[in-house]
């Protein structure tokens, strides 16, 4: 067996089960654990204790960092462009030529007088352009906190990756939603998040099962029986 069937056997074996994550434009971390618990401190009877939170009318809205949030994707795009351009070009001259003398006269078989010349040039051009852009996206996701900022907001980020045979599907989101906008089911809409950064791309990867029978067809061929 020659070293270029070797290395191609080792090649595939080494991509064999192999699926790189595509890359993301989104530099924030897409995911953030919560904080620990701060240790309670000596009970001295009262009923409001420090870092003791009593919330009596506290529902399950996402809050704090670590809590989770969904997000339902509604972003629906559109975009025309239209552009008509003409241009046209005109141009005409006048030339007299004069008759052709030889020692101040006339050659034979020349008419006298001036000759005429009336070149013309008319050129019209016209540019049309019509284009169309529109997208729709829908779904959901459910992200993490990642950081609650000075003024209440919530900067959310998550990932899914959804794997049929071997095409894995990365959905990948990043944003700042007002709490405000959190329904009562922990639930905001794509459109109400801030800076949204939303993404979503594919890898593709060979299993080891695959593997086998790409192997087992090749030495089949090398093997008359």
């Amino acid at each position: 067996m020659s070293k270029t069937i070797i290395a191609q056997l080792l090649l595939i074996g080494s991509l064999a089960g192999c699926s790189v994550a595509p890359s993301t434009d989104i530099k924030q971390p897409l995911t953030a654990k919560p904080k620990p618990p701060v240790s309670a401190t000596e009970n001295n009877g009262a009923i409001f204790q420090p870092n003791k939170a009593v919330r009596l009318f506290e529902d399950r809205r996402a809050r704090q960092v670590g809590d989770t949030l969904t997000v339902n994707l509604v972003e629906n795009t559109s975009a025309t462009r239209k552009s008509e351009t003409t241009e046209t070009r005109e141009a005409s001259a006048d030339i007299n030529v004069p008759t052709p003398t030889v020692l101040g006269r006339t050659p034979p078989g020349i008419l006298a007088g001036d000759t005429t010349w009336n070149p013309e040039s008319d050129s019209t051009q016209t540019y049309k352009d019509n284009e169309t852009n529109s997208n729709t996206f829908k779904g959901s996701i459910t992200v993490t906190v990642t950081e609650v900022l000075d003024n209440g907001n919530l900067v959310v980020a998550g990932e899914k990756r959804i794997a049929i045979n071997n095409d894995s599907e990365y959905l990948r989101l990043a944003g700042v939603v007002n709490p405000a906008y959190i329904t009562s089911a922990n639930t905001v809409n794509s459109t109400q998040l801030a800076d949204v950064q939303l993404e979503s791309k594919n890898s593709q990867g060979i299993d080891k099962s695959q593997l086998s029978s790409m192997l087992a067809r090749f030495f089949l061929i090398l093997m008359p029986f």
